[in-house]
């Protein structure tokens, strides 16, 4: 069984992106080796019904896979590490598409404009 999060993304698919590129060049240690951070991509067809249910205006979706489940520590503190850059207000990352895990804390993001 492989485990999957979703990353409902507020920014456009640019921006959203550009902080998917941060991340993967910033920690090579989590999301080239255990983890995977797909690309943006645009939201399928009920891709923004499921966000606003988890109380975000998506724009976009990427995925995160875990791709060594021997190292399953890692994935929360890469899910924090995602609200971090992306700002709370502005993610929502979910187990698949069904349960929202929610920020340890509160993070305005990073501008990288």
């Amino acid at each position: 069984m492989s485990i999957n999060y979703h990353g409902h993304s507020a920014l456009d698919i640019e921006r959203t992106q550009r902080c998917i590129d941060y991340m993967r060049d910033a920690r090579p240690d989590w999301f080239s080796g255990p983890l995977e951070l797909g690309c943006a991509r645009p939201l399928g067809r009920f891709g923004a019904e499921i966000a606003r249910d988890f109380g975000i205006e998506a724009q976009c979706l990427f995925t995160l896979h875990v791709r060594d489940k021997g190292e399953i520590a890692v994935v929360h503190p890469a899910l924090d590490y995602i609200y971090q850059v992306f700002g709370t207000e502005f993610v929502v990352m979910s187990w698949e598409m069904d349960q929202p895990r929610p920020p340890v804390q509160a993070s305005p993001g990073l501008k990288l404009d």
